[in-house]
C-alpha cells in the first residue's frame, strides 16, 4: 500500500505586511499559492490512497480467484475417493485460513481507504477554514491600517495647509515690500529719463534749425544755378530750331519751284506729242494704247 504524503500544518499563522489603503499583493499572492500547493498535495495524497485501495481491491480479487480455484480443487478431491483423508483435512484448513486472510485484507484495505479519505477531507476542510480565517484577519488588519493611515494623512494635510498658508502670507508681505521698492526705483528712473530726454530734444531742435538753414541756402543757390543753366540751354535750342526751320523753308521753296518746272516741261512735251500725232494721222491700236499710257503718265506730277 502506497503511503500518502504528510499534509502541511494548516494551523501555521501568517502575518501580512499592510500598505497604504490596501495590502501587499505580492505577499498575499504568495500565501494563496502556498495554500493552493497544500491543497494540491492533499488531493495528490487522496489520489494515492485511492490508488492503494484499487491495488488492494485487485489483490482481493486475485485472492478470491485463488480461493475459488482452491474450492474447485477441493471439490474434485472430495469427489475423488482415491485421495487420502489427511489431505482432505489439510485442504479444509487451508481454505479456512485463506478465507480469514482474505477477510482481514479486505477489512484492512477498506479501513485504510476510509482513514485516508477522512484525513484528506479533514485536511481540505481545515485548509479552507484556515484560508478563510487568514483572509478575514487580513481584511480586518488592512481596514484598521487604512483608518490609521487616513487619520495620519488628515493630520499631515492640516499641517501642510497651515504651513502653506503661512508661506503664502510671508510671500505676500515680501512681495508687497519688493513692489514698493521697485515702484520707487522706477519713479526715480522715469524722472531721470524724462529729464535726459528733454535735454536731448532741446539740443536736437537747435541742431535741426541750423541744419535746415544751411540746407535752405544750398537749395536756393542750386535752384539759381539750375535756372541760369536751363535758360541758356533753352535759348541755344530755340536758335538752333529757328535755323533749322529757315533751312527747311528754303528747301520747301526750292522743291515747289522744281515741281513747277517739271510740270511745265511735261505740258510742253505733251503739246509737242499731240502735234506730232496729228501730223502722223490716226495711229494703230497698239500705238494708241502706248499714246494713252504716255498721256496718263504725263498727267501725273513728278
Amino acid at each position: 500500500m502506497a503511503e500518502a504524503g504528510a499534509p502541511p500544518n494548516p494551523n501555521k499563522s501568517t502575518q501580512f505586511t499592510t500598505v497604504f489603503r490596501g495590502y501587499d499583493q505580492v505577499q498575499v499572492d504568495e500565501h494563496l499559492k502556498k495554500l493552493s500547493k497544500d491543497y494540491k498535495q492533499t488531493a495528490r495524497s487522496r489520489d494515492e490512497a485511492t490508488a492503494a485501495v484499487s491495488d488492494l481491491t485487485k489483490a482481493l480479487s486475485y485472492a478470491q480467484q485463488e480461493l475459488s480455484e482452491a474450492k474447485a480443487a477441493l471439490t474434485r478431491m472430495v469427489e475423488d475417493p482415491a485421495g487420502p483423508a489427511a489431505m482432505s483435512e489439510r485442504v479444509k484448513t487451508m481454505m479456512r485460513l485463506a478465507e480469514e486472510e482474505i477477510s482481514d485484507l479486505r477489512q484492512k484495505a477498506e479501513a485504510d481507504a476510509s482513514d485516508t479519505r477522512a484525513a484528506a477531507d479533514a485536511y481540505a476542510d481545515k485548509t479552507r477554514e484556515k484560508a478563510r480565517a487568514d483572509a478575514e484577519e487580513f481584511a480586518k488588519q488592512a481596514e484598521q491600517r487604512r483608518e490609521e493611515l487616513d487619520q495620519e494623512a488628515g493630520q499631515r494635510r492640516a499641517a501642510a495647509e497651515k504651513q502653506s498658508a503661512d508661506n503664502i502670507a510671508a510671500a505676500e508681505q515680501a512681495s508687497a515690500t519688493k513692489v514698493a521698492d521697485n515702484e520707487k526705483v522706477s519713479a526715480d528712473r522715469i524722472a531721470a529719463a524724462e529729464k535726459s530726454s528733454q535735454e536731448k530734444i532741446v539740443a536736437a531742435e537747435k541742431t535741426s534749425a541750423e541744419e535746415i538753414a544751411a540746407l535752405k541756402g544750398e537749395a536756393e543757390k542750386y535752384a539759381a544755378d539750375l535756372k541760369a543753366t536751363t535758360k541758356a540751354r533753352t535759348d541755344e535750342l530755340i536758335a538752333d530750331a529757328e535755323a533749322k526751320l529757315a533751312e527747311a523753308t528754303t528747301m520747301r521753296s526750292e522743291s515747289i519751284e522744281l515741281r513747277n518746272r517739271v510740270a511745265e516741261r511735261l505740258a510742253a512735251s505733251h503739246t509737242a506729242l499731240q502735234d506730232a500725232l496729228e501730223r502722223l494721222g490716226p495711229p494703230p491700236e497698239a500705238e494708241m494704247e502706248a499714246a494713252a499710257a504716255a498721256k496718263k503718265s504725263a498727267k501725273q506730277p513728278a
